[in-house]
């Protein structure tokens, strides 16, 4: 009697191990299945030259496969187009940093596009930061935060990550610290990423229609020196597809002046140069374009 009954105990306790093995199985597929999204404020300065800032709200999604990182205003459109189902509503990037890569990934596809041009490129770049871990630490809110810094893009970065979100991700390219970045600026403070608010989410968010499809546009793929080639071009003569299409019934101003012939895009070309040389403060310098 007393075998039967140990050997009932054995078998309860081995099934309800079992039971338990595949309960603790079952949250952690449903963890890893969910979306985790983080909010930043990123602050940048087009102008190096002139101390005020644009803003705009960008978008971490942390998803199984992928991580993704783009504006804000891109979620807004595309639920205005969800709601009255059609393409009506379309953000550009004001940010150029639209960018996809694999989890536990240095590798990026940078989705791109040149002003008033009607193509979208990606290209891939290798970008591992190598980060020293300082002393320093902080708390903010509910998070404990340590410091650490890094010379990246041609530029030196001071971040603060927490231990407390075992996730080795961040804003735009900052990731493989041993915890979320949450804030983020340059020594010349010319960019700057926080923190705001984060949610998740049941089910991947699905972008294809604006970030791996630029609405209409697929991708073109490109390597760097490409991309680099093609912002010449557009730089030496940004008018050269809008002369040669341009009809006398197209209503065009730019710059508040009416443009009736394509003769008239020539006394533009200039101060279009101007004005792409004035607002152009890339945050990976050593990738900078050169112009003349």
């Amino acid at each position: 009697m007393i075998n039967m009954i140990f050997g009932n105990f054995r078998q309860l306790k081995a099934y309800l191990m079992k039971k338990m093995f595949f309960f603790i199985l079952l949250i952690g597929m449903i963890i890893n299945a969910q979306t985790h999204r983080f909010i930043y404020e990123l602050q940048y300065r087009p102008d190096p030259k002139d101390a005020s800032y644009d803003k705009e709200e960008m978008v971490l999604d942390i998803n199984p496969e992928e991580v993704k990182f783009y504006e804000f205003e891109f979620l807004a459109s595309d639920s205005l187009n969800i709601l009255h189902g059609g393409m009506t509503y379309q953000h550009t990037s004001q940010s150029g940093q639209t960018i996809v890569r694999k989890r536990n990934s240095n590798k990026n596809k940078n989705f791109v596009q040149i002003i008033m041009m009607p193509y979208y490129y990606v290209f891939e770049t290798e970008d591992n930061v190598q980060w020293k871990i300082e002393a320093d630490t902080k708390k903010i809110n509910s998070y404990n935060l340590q410091k650490a810094t890094a010379m990246f893009g041609g530029r030196n970065w001071t971040a603060w990550f927490t231990p407390d979100i075992n996730i080795p991700e961040g804003p735009y390219k900052f990731r493989g610290l041993p915890g979320l970045v949450l804030y983020v600026e340059d020594d010349k403070k010319d960019f700057i990423y926080s923190f705001l608010r984060n949610s998740n989410l049941s089910k991947t968010y699905d972008t294809t229609g604006f970030l791996e499809k630029h609405y209409s546009l697929a991708p073109i793929v490109i390597d760097f020196k490409k991309w680099v080639k093609l912002n010449l071009e557009f730089y030496n003569d940004p008018y050269a597809r809008m002369r040669t299409e341009f009809q006398p019934d197209w209503n065009v101003r730019i710059n508040g002046q009416q443009i009736k012939s394509k003769e008239e895009f020539a006394g533009l070309t200039k101060q279009t140069q101007i004005n792409i040389k004035k607002y152009y403060n890339p945050i990976e310098l050593d990738k900078i374009i050169p112009y003349p």
